[in-house]
């Protein structure tokens, strides 16, 4: 298989037509993300966690009237404060999540109460969390007008429960959040993320009939050949996950000692606790997955491959 040649991030906005794709702060990585603008009758933005200066001015020199959401994370909304006389657009199933943390406790499965705490004063502090516009949940199929420009709601779960793509039919252009096609691979570490859902999506996506491919996070702009090959590499990261857990299986393992051998992260992160969370729920999708298929069994809290 062809390997993909990776470019950086753009340093400065990229226009496709009426849609403009807005570099993130540290090419898009956590906690920023790329934003869309879009131009039609009104002023639209995608995701607002991108660039605070830039979308700042953005909203001094023209009225934003609606901020489009593909799912409730919190790197995607950074900057939502910024627009507050928009109207916000959210997944339907994660509606709650964009103003209550009980939701958000759920949705990632955070159980632990000095977690808990900790989210909660993160999201606030550094995401101006909650959102408090009017929010209109969307709801897939759904089309969206602006204009000349129309945007179409593609379900693409597995990520998050109501993680979205946005297609825009008139400039042959997917917005694929998420889907974002790094070299890391698919990110399920909360409690609703589905490994399965996943991997419909990818399969779905793979024959996307697009010519232009954006995601929210590194490289960010992708024609249909790059995008292609990038899927390929981005579905194979969950096979190979994967074959290293059945590897590491051929002796027994509890979830915890799996944790520490960072099958998913390959390395220990700071802080400790959340990428512990996150590696052990990505894991436990794994583990569910191979018990399911018979590849591999539980005795008490260990796991072995059969």
């Amino acid at each position: 298989m062809t390997s993909l040649i990776r470019r950086p991030a753009p340093e400065a906005p990229v226009a496709f037509g009426p849609i403009a794709f807005i570099p993130g702060n540290k090419a898009g990585r956590y906690p920023y993300c790329h934003s869309l603008v879009i131009t039609g009758a009104e002023t639209w933005v995608v995701d607002p966690g991108s660039h605070k200066e830039y979308l700042r001015r953005l909203a001094r020199e023209r009225r934003v009237t609606r901020v489009l959401c593909s799912h409730f994370h919190e790197d995607h909304l950074k900057y939502h404060h910024l627009f507050p006389e928009a109207v916000f657009y959210v997944p339907r199933v994660e509606l709650e999540a964009f103003t209550s943390l009980t939701a958000v406790y759920r949705l990632a499965g955070v159980a632990d109460p000095s977690f808990q705490a900790y989210l909660a004063e993160t999201l606030a502090r550094d995401f101006h969390f909650p959102v408090r516009a009017p929010l209109v949940p969307y709801h897939p199929g759904e089309r969206l007008v602006n204009g000349d420009v129309v945007l179409e709601i593609i379900p693409a779960p597995g990520h998050t429960p109501g993680h979205s793509c946005f297609f825009f039919p008139g400039q042959d252009l997917l917005f694929l959040a998420d889907v974002d096609l790094t070299p890391f691979g698919p990110w399920y570490g909360d409690a609703a993320s589905d490994l399965a859902d996943f991997a419909e999506t990818l399969e779905r996506l793979a024959d996307f009939p697009a010519r232009i491919f954006l995601t929210s996070h590194d490289q960010g702009i992708f024609t249909a050949a790059e995008a292609g090959i990038a899927l390929a590499e981005f579905r194979q990261v969950i096979r190979d996950r994967e074959a290293r857990l059945l590897k590491v299986l051929e002796t027994p393992h509890t979830l915890a000692e799996l944790v520490k051998r960072r099958l998913i992260y390959g390395r220990s992160r700071e802080p400790a606790f959340i990428y512990d969370h996150m590696e052990a729920q990505m894991l436990a999708k794994h583990l569910a997955s191979l018990e399911r298929d018979g590849r591999a069994e539980r005795a008490g809290e260990s796991f072995r491959s059969r």
